[in-house]
């Protein structure tokens, strides 16, 4: 929702400073929008568990192969156009 600042209150229009940190003019706009807090989903290993499952996974897969830098810059700038089709790379 948003409110006009000459709307309000003048208890409103302190505690919108406060949140705000900085004054606010008559002629401006407050907009206030909650945020559901994000849902964290425990994990169902115990940390002993997730110690041996990284272990199993290194011994069946072994070391990271090395990588050519070239080809992982490569595929980080294809993987950014498919997010933002006008991706430009700094070069």
């Amino acid at each position: 929702m948003v409110y006009q600042v000459r709307d309000l209150s003048p208890e409103q229009k302190h505690a919108a400073e406060v949140l705000l940190g900085h004054p606010v003019a008559e002629d401006e706009s407050i907009s206030i929008k909650t945020i559901p807090p994000a849902t964290i989903i425990p994990p169902k290993l115990t940390p002993q568990e997730a110690v041996d499952a990284w272990h199993a996974l290194c011994e069946k897969f072994g070391d990271r192969p090395e990588v050519d830098p070239v080809e992982e810059e490569e595929a980080y700038i294809e993987a950014m156009r498919s997010v933002r089709p006008n991706f430009r790379p700094v070069r």
